[in-house]
């Protein structure tokens, strides 16, 4: 069983210590995915937290072998899509290019029970990216990019300069946008946003 999996059947169990911990590691990350939807901070704010709060009352419905990070960004796009929809006069603010990114997000809902989202599958493909990355290049990375450690503090705890920290992480963008990039060729924006969440 993965850390996800474990961390998901303690959610599902109404572990608050585990959705606490869940809910610090991805908010930004999902705040700023809305922000590509809704430039308004606050209603992009209200709707990461509308998810969160449906999330955790439905977490007994969560199913193993789905990863809750991909169920969350997917949350928040289907919302977003909607709240767009049902505020048809904000979509007057929103120029071309936006339009068009949302009616093609919108074409990979959901069709069918087997189906995955363009956020699960990014995910994925994003995890097997991170994997083929040399280890320390991979450390470095994930404790910027996903544990939240300034680059002077990744330099201390692992003993090495920032610009070894800078170069590390650099790298890793340079390989994990190649490997996306050569997966899904139309999604550079949301390429970039998971890169620099």
């Amino acid at each position: 069983m993965t850390t996800e999996e474990q961390h998901l059947n303690l959610i599902a169990q109404g572990n608050k210590e585990a959705f606490e911990q869940f809910f610090q590691q991805s908010y930004m990350r999902l705040l700023n995915y809305a922000s590509l939807f809704i430039p308004n901070r606050e209603i992009a704010d209200d709707i990461v937290q509308e998810a969160f709060i449906n999330f955790w009352n439905k977490r007994s419905e969560l199913k193993a072998g789905k990863s809750i990070e991909a169920l969350m960004f997917t949350s928040v796009r289907n919302r977003c899509l909607n709240y767009l929809r049902d505020h048809q006069t904000y979509l007057s603010h929103i120029d071309q290019l936006q339009t068009e990114k949302l009616q093609f997000l919108s074409h990979y809902d959901f069709l069918g029970e087997e189906e995955e989202s363009i956020e699960e599958l990014l995910i994925t493909e994003l995890h097997a990216a991170l994997d083929s990355l040399p280890p320390k290049c991979k450390e470095v990375f994930l404790l910027n990019k996903i544990e939240g450690f300034k680059q002077k503090e990744i330099a201390e705890k692992l003993d090495i300069s920032i610009k070894a920290v800078e170069k590390h992480i650099a790298v890793a963008k340079v390989k994990l946008r190649e490997h996306l990039e050569k997966k899904f060729p139309a999604l550079g924006l949301l390429i970039t946003f998971f890169l620099d969440f």
